[in-house]
């Protein structure tokens, strides 16, 4: 049976139908005695599908750091960690998609076992028996390069400093490799150790002084990944038992550190209390665990070690339809149509774009004709180029630039150095003019605002970094239920409709939201698709301004154009969760239209005033150039 979803802007827009009646919104306009009133209004009809089962495939990436130090041979003489390993190569999924490496520690020194030699994850199917018996053999007989024993001290930091290395880059390559999508894979590291770091390491693996913390900076590599964790084993299973007659234990119970040091376990001298010292290693692995959002797991009285318990994920996931959000970038919300009032130019030829008043001035319609968020009349405020996305290539947006500067910023929109770059030196110069994620902001514009470059929507709450940053809520956090402005619409809402979520404006809602109408298209198709079809109404153009730079004069002394006026830029969002896990990572797929025109002459693009989409259309990362480009 087919299921109709009406988003709550449709709620709020007929909520506005009866607000209106109050108002002042449908007053006479004066206006209609000497201009033709323009339809300015465009539709956006089509389907979308979710991915089939088979189109979204999670890698598992698993990373066994094992401690090698001369010490394992007394706390686990049976070699139960080389076994473990084996059974845990054995009963993971033999699928393509999920790879492992081991990593062996001891003293300075770290040592990768894969089958190439190289600090890479490999599939474990590439793994045969004769394979797994040798990578056994080469955990239990390890020796530094060389055949020098180097086995006599802990080092947890160095270790851990590698791991972070190891998957930064693999989520890099992974990233070159997909054009920019960001990768979806899961990566669980498991550190396996009987003891403590030789020299005491605390304060960087269970503080976090000045953010040097190395297990926090391994965990915040899931803002670039689906996810990543930290997981932690303490093993302690020798053949003797250990004296317990030379210290007097409070239940087994760990003393509180010293005053100062809330985050460190304090130390205690060799074989002063061999039981308290054993728990005191235990926990700090746990604390690690904790830090890093993984597991920890405890192998003592003889319990042979095993990573079954600890949970890897699915490969092959199935999304949902969570959201659809579209945006005109190039008309602030609520698409007001003109000024308040007439603004002179600085180039009178490119504001035809409103009617000439008696006193000479232009007015000049309400519009972002280059989509950096500032509007046009803006920017003839401050003398930047409302065609250029970033007028004095310094790597930071107009739009970005005048408003931190009238925050009490020292940006400069226009200053321009001997080379060519902008005053404002905060953006390398290999990052200007760079947008990684094709999200609508530039990398240098992200780092301002607290946002990810590399994720379209770096709060996950299934709405894309520009569209937030441009119509007024928090990017880099979860607002969309809160509503700022008290008009009894949430900012999730606000968004949708593109109206202001600072600014009560429910009496306008019928004239100005945006209306959704999204139906379920039956059961799945054959091959795991659940489809939909989408019309949303009322998406309002703005009047954009022909680009006249360098382009001339014609012999009639008119300027030529580069581009005509009242091209807007569309912007749409489709995000999708897991089915398997509502809370986890959303997907974003996205479409970006840039031929739609304003009525200019009385005519519009497209003619019927429909943007036909089809789920093709919709692409994961950076999509292929925007359709479409204007003469």
């Amino acid at each position: 049976m087919t299921r109709q979803v009406k988003f709550a802007g449709l709620f709020a827009f007929v909520a506005g139908l009866v607000l209106a009646a109050c108002s002042d919104t449908y007053l006479y306009d004066e206006r209609r005695e000497r201009e033709i009133p323009v339809d300015r209004s465009v539709s956006l009809q089509g389907e979308f599908c979710t991915p089939g089962t088979d189109q979204v495939v999670r890698p598992i990436k698993i990373l066994l750091a094992m401690d090698a130090s001369q010490s394992m041979a007394v706390t686990d003489p049976d070699g139960s960690r080389a076994r473990a390993v084996v059974e845990l190569l054995d009963n993971l999924p033999q699928e393509r998609e999920v790879s492992i490496l081991v990593m062996l520690f001891a003293g300075s020194t770290t040592a990768f076992l894969s089958k190439s030699g190289l600090q890479q994850f490999e599939s474990v199917m590439d793994f045969d028996q004769g394979d797994r018996d040798i990578l056994r053999q080469r955990i239990l007989n390890f020796t530094a390069p060389g055949n020098m024993a180097n086995r006599d001290s802990t080092d947890f930091v160095k270790p851990l400093s590698d791991i972070y290395a190891i998957i930064n880059r693999d989520i890099a390559n992974t990233r070159l490799m997909r054009r920019g999508e960001e990768t979806r894979a899961r990566y669980s590291v498991i550190f396996l150790s009987d003891g403590q770091p030789t020299n005491n390491q605390d304060d960087e693996l269970l503080c976090d002084t000045g953010g040097s913390n190395v297990v926090r900076r391994i965990r915040q590599l899931k803002d670039l990944a689906d996810d990543v964790k930290v997981n932690t084993v303490h093993v302690f299973l020798p053949t003797q038992p250990i004296n317990s007659s030379v210290c007097d234990l409070d239940g087994g119970s760990i003393p509180p550190p010293p005053a100062g040091a809330n985050c460190e376990i304090p130390n205690l001298p060799p074989g002063s209390c061999p039981l308290l010292i054993i728990n005191q290693n235990a926990e700090r692995l746990s604390r690690m665990a904790g830090l890093g959002g993984g597991n920890f797991r405890d192998f003592r009285n003889g319990e042979p070690i095993n990573f079954l318990n600890f949970q890897f994920g699915q490969v092959r996931r199935t999304f949902v339809f969570d959201r659809v959000v579209v945006s005109n970038f190039s008309a602030p919300a609520g698409s007001p149509l003109e000024l308040p009032a007439p603004t002179y130019c600085r180039h009178r030829a490119a504001c035809t774009t409103g009617a000439t008043q008696p006193d000479g001035t232009i007015e000049v319609f309400a519009a972002d004709t280059d989509s950096d968020g500032l509007l046009d009349e803006d920017e003839f405020a401050a003398r930047t180029e409302p065609w250029v996305v970033d007028s004095d290539f310094d790597g930071f947006s107009d739009g970005i630039e005048v408003y931190f500067n009238t925050r009490g910023g020292t940006f400069n929109p226009v200053g321009r150095l001997a080379d060519g770059g902008g005053s404002d030196q905060g953006c390398p110069p290999e990052l200007r003019g760079v947008d990684s994620d094709c999200d609508g902001l530039l990398d240098c514009d992200e780092q301002l605002i607290g946002t990810n470059a590399r994720r379209i929507d770096s709060d996950d709450d299934g709405v894309p970094d520009s569209i937030e940053f441009k119509l007024g809520t928090q990017p880099a956090s979860k607002d969309l239920d809160e509503d700022p402005d008290n008009d009894g619409i949430v900012n999730a809402t606000e968004l949708q409709l593109h109206t202001d979520p600072r600014l009560v404006d429910a009496a306008k809602l019928s004239v100005n939201g945006y209306r959704y109408e999204v139906i379920k298209r039956g059961g799945l198709n054959e091959r795991g698709q659940q489809c939909w079809d989408l019309r949303v109404d009322n998406i309002l153009l703005a009047n954009t301004l022909p680009d006249i730079r360098d382009a001339g004069v014609t012999v009639t002394g008119l300027p030529d154009v580069r581009r005509g006026a009242g091209y807007n830029d569309i912007f749409v969002s489709i995000s999708m969760r897991p089915g398997d896990d509502p809370a986890g990572r959303s997907i974003q797929r996205v479409f970006r239209h840039t031929t739609t025109r304003f009525p200019v002459g009385g005519i519009r693009s497209p003619p019927d005033g429909i943007i036909r989409v089809k789920d093709s259309d919709f692409v994961a990362g950076c999509p292929p150039p925007p359709s479409g480009t204007a003469p």
